[in-house]
């Protein structure tokens, strides 16, 4: 019988378990799953998606997934925060939690019977990319889960799970004049006692300087080595095949037209089929990747905009940011040519406004898009093996480290011109840096 080996705090072997052991994501998981109220954040390309699914697929009790936005909510299966608590757009500015509350109940509108009815409900509550949610529509949200629920603790005894990160897209404003109002700013925040795991490890670059140059570029802080590193990927002609990102809608859809008319044959115009209310069609055809009328020919750049696994096997067919050739359209299927050189025949996917309502709207369509550009809050979630960036207009705090961080690699990212200057949110910053020590490890 081999002996039981005693290992004691200051053993090599003792230090090395504990290190493999109290990992960030083991930290999460631990805490998720003892129910304690939770945000776990990080850089781009740290994994924190991959942690929330796993988080939810071994969660036993019933996880409620929401986010900000309907293209957020739609990359993570869920639905909008505002729709999930039936609180419609939040309260307006000045009036009271109370005031909006009476006003709710008072609207007779079913959507909000029944966002009510979720949040009485609701054993876990994840809220995706955070930082795009207003400071004070959560504290309106903590407010619904009281007062519903009859417990007057955070959030009515609900365990809430937060993932994102505040140095990338910030929360909504209505005028440029506004300060953001960030949800670790509300009193709402430090009532939930949030435990914070600061996922470290960079999975999606794995090359040592350019991951201490996005590292900086989070943080403003683009001079030195760092600097260097990136004016050496300005490119004045890259490939036109190439996927670019651009701040704004105009710029995207001007140049896949262009792209799209410079190829012979003639051009295939494919619509979704949609059905249900117009309210949820509506949603439906603002958020998703895919667009309603999909316009293609032979030898178009695509993006695939779903994951989707082989028949009768865990294989992946193709997943969501993958790129292809278009190879041939017909009314049922469009073959592609992936990057790898696999011919695939692509059907059409369906969506549905609410994946438990076979009543709610539905959209089927291929799910495909057009990608030689896209706007960087789009390509959010996204990782591009090589993009060519303009983000000269980028106004917005962490706007343009999303767009440099969605780059696999350092040979892959390309800019158009160089940039006079990276805007930060020195408040996200100050969050990050009075984090404990321990959040980090």
């Amino acid at each position: 019988m081999n002996p039981v080996q005693t290992l004691l705090p200051d053993d090599a072997a003792y230090k090395s378990l504990a290190a493999a052991v109290l990992t960030p994501e083991n930290l999460f998981h631990a805490s998720a799953k003892a129910g304690g109220n939770v945000f776990l954040t990080g850089a781009g390309g740290t994994g924190k998606s991959t942690q929330l699914r796993a988080f939810i697929a071994e969660c036993p009790r019933r996880v409620s997934v929401t986010a900000p936005t309907g293209v957020a909510a739609l990359n993570v299966g869920g639905m909008t925060i505002h729709r999930f608590c039936g609180m419609l757009i939040g309260p307006a500015a000045g009036q009271s939690n109370e005031d909006y509350f009476n006003q709710l109940q008072r609207d007779p509108r079913r959507s909000i019977l029944a966002g009510f009815n979720r949040v009485r409900r609701c054993e876990v509550l994840v809220i995706d990319e955070i930082s795009m949610l207003p400071g004070r529509q959560f504290e309106f949200v903590e407010f619904l889960f009281r007062r519903l629920r009859g417990r007057d603790v955070p959030f009515g005894g609900c365990q809430v799970i937060a993932t994102g990160d505040f140095l990338q897209l910030p929360p909504v404003r209505k005028s440029e004049t506004e300060r953001y109002d960030w949800a670790f700013q509300s009193p709402a925040w430090a009532a939930a006692g949030f435990r914070t795991f600061v996922l470290e490890r960079v999975r999606r670059q794995d090359e040592p300087g350019f991951v201490r140059a996005l590292a900086d570029f989070r943080i403003g802080r683009v001079w030195g080595d760092s600097a260097r590193l990136l004016q050496s990927r300005v490119r004045s002609n890259p490939p036109a095949a190439m996927t670019r990102l651009f701040t704004h809608n105009v710029q995207v859809d001007k140049w896949n037209h262009f792209q799209l008319s410079d190829l012979p044959g003639d051009e295939s115009v494919l619509e979704a089929v949609q059905t249900g209310p117009d309210h949820q069609r509506e949603f439906l055809t603002k958020n998703l990747l895919t667009p309603q009328t999909l316009q293609v020919k032979p030898g178009a750049l695509v993006m695939f905009t779903v994951n989707k696994t082989e028949p009768g096997s865990q294989n992946p067919l193709f997943v969501n940011g993958q790129l292809g050739t278009v190879l041939d359209v017909r009314p049922d299927t469009v073959l592609v040519k992936a990057k790898t050189g696999a011919e695939i025949r692509v059907e059409r996917f369906t969506w549905r406004f609410d994946s438990q309502d076979e009543d709610s709207a539905s959209f089927s369509q291929f799910p495909l898009r057009l990608a030689w550009a896209m706007t960087i809050h789009k390509a959010q979630g996204l990782t591009l093996d090589a993009a060519f960036l303009d983000i000269r207009a980028a106004r917005e705090p962490g706007q343009a480290y999303v767009a440099v961080s969605r780059v696999r690699s350092l040979a892959g990212l390309n800019f158009k011109e160089w940039f006079k200057g990276v805007h930060v949110s020195p408040e996200a910053i100050e969050f990050y840096q009075s984090l404990p020590d321990g959040s980090k490890n």
